[in-house]
């Protein structure tokens, strides 16, 4: 009697583990899904909060604080014909270039880049500036526009990169706040450009720099604006 009760209570603690494994199984399995699914689910809005606004919005070219214009801004044609003509150093020319609709490095999986508004800024213009100034700015400005630049940081005059898209540069002249950077529009085709700031004499040092791209006809291309710099930018830098 007593073989046959303790067989009896095996049987039922074999069953019960039987029964109650597979159920702890899959709780096992729903809740691992469950917590896969709120990863991809937050993935999902991260990437998502990289690529547009969080609400619907009306956002003007370019999608950040646009700098001021210069408080004095004199005609092309007057630039061109009144202005100084300066010299350039071209260190990027590709004619073949052709801009992509897209480069992988945009994808929202990296996010740095993939903000929908920026990439539309980027889209619409042929001109770009920027100083050597800043290695995160840098790195902004070459994944933003897809392509590699050379930086040579010259220690005795500052210099300003000028990136031109599908324009051929044959010269640049400057008055006062602006330079003109006169080109023959092209098809396709990228370049990039330096001038030092040692060669432009702002009529106003505390305001912005208008940059003008435009053809030999003396009508604008694109624009660009960008603080001024002192040329002794670097020298104060080893000062310090």
């Amino acid at each position: 009697m007593y073989i046959k009760r303790s067989c009896l209570i095996i049987l039922i603690l074999f069953l019960t583990v039987c029964f109650i494994t597979p159920i702890t199984n899959v709780e096992a399995t729903v809740d691992q899904n469950s917590k896969k699914l709120e990863m991809e689910n937050e993935e999902l809005k991260q990437r998502i909060k990289k690529l547009e606004p969080p609400v619907p919005v009306n956002i003007q070219d370019p999608p950040w604080g646009e700098l001021s214009f210069p408080s004095k801004i004199k005609p092309i044609s007057e630039v061109i014909h009144n202005g100084t003509k300066i010299p350039f150093d071209l260190i990027v020319d590709k004619p073949e270039y052709e801009r992509p609709a897209y480069n992988e490095q945009w994808h929202s999986t990296i996010g740095r880049w993939s903000y929908v508004p920026n990439r539309i800024h980027f889209a619409l213009h042929r001109l770009f500036t920027n100083y050597d100034i800043g290695l995160s700015g840098w790195y902004d400005f070459e994944h933003n526009m897809g392509i590699t630049i050379p930086m040579f940081q010259n220690e005795k005059a500052l210099d300003m990169y000028i990136v031109t898209f599908q324009t051929q540069v044959t010269s640049v002249y400057t008055i006062g706040n602006q330079v003109v950077v006169v080109g023959t529009p092209q098809r396709n085709g990228v370049q990039v450009i330096t001038i030092t700031t040692k060669d432009l004499k702002p009529f106003n040092k505390k305001e912005n720099l208008l940059i003008q791209l435009a053809t030999k006809d003396e009508h604008e291309i694109d624009y660009s604006l960008i603080s001024y710099i002192q040329p002794d930018f670097w020298a104060k830098q080893k000062e310090k």
